[in-house]
């Protein structure tokens, strides 16, 4: 059973990050992001296991012999975000870097206001202005949303649904805020993405060059 008060990095017993990794978020981001995932592809995994898991028959979408990563991958953002929220790292962007808002809107706002966008810019869709200037401000939703031990059970609740022939929707507990569930996965895969492109990279350019070969 996972503690929902996390005292430190050391205490706190995460299911898929391990030491090393919490003693160093920046290469966990870097190596993630370099070696592991694509954003895109991992977003469309995610929507594909989760209509899966909601669908009312057998009919499955995407590859379902992957959704054991996914459920992974999942699980693995939302202990780097966890962990990130309750470390001392400074998060919040500067006003001259290249993917700072300068409005509080969603993506359609930046998308019709600037006339140059860059890749990162279009990766970020369901994140608000200010969330991305500052991620933790969106960790601190993520997790009043729900605590990473509830997120624990839906994740393993989703990946149960996927393999059955029942609908996570009708799933007594978090079945009716599975938009919302879906919502905020695609949310914090942008957040740590926005950690990986202005922290993660400069870092591990600088001293783990190799994970960029």
């Amino acid at each position: 059973m996972k503690t929902s008060l996390f005292t430190s990095k050391a205490e706190f017993d995460f299911s898929y990050l391990n030491q090393d990794e919490i003693d160093n978020p920046l290469h966990c981001i870097g190596y993630f992001f370099t070696k592991q995932i694509y954003i895109e592809v991992l977003r469309k995994d995610i929507q594909n296991w989760i209509r899966t898991a909601c669908s009312l028959s057998n009919d499955q979408f995407g590859d379902p012999d992957q959704f054991a990563v996914v459920h992974q991958h999942c699980t693995k953002l939302l202990e780097i975000a966890y962990l990130l929220l309750h470390d001392d790292t400074v998060l919040r962007l500067e006003k001259n870097d290249p993917i700072y808002r300068i409005n509080n809107e969603r993506f359609i706002w930046h998308m019709e206001n600037k006339q140059t966008l860059s890749c990162p810019d279009l990766y970020y869709r369901k994140l608000v202005g200010d969330d991305i200037n500052d991620v933790k401000l969106y960790f601190e939703d993520l997790f009043e949303f729900m605590s990473l031990e509830q997120w624990y059970k839906i994740l393993d609740q989703l990946f149960i649904y996927s393999k059955e022939e029942a609908s996570f929707t009708k799933q007594e507990q978090y079945g009716f805020l599975v938009l919302e569930i879906l919502e905020h996965l695609e949310k914090v895969l942008e957040a740590i993405s926005v950690v990986y492109e202005t922290k993660a990279l400069p870092y591990i350019n600088k001293y783990y060059h190799e994970l960029l070969d």
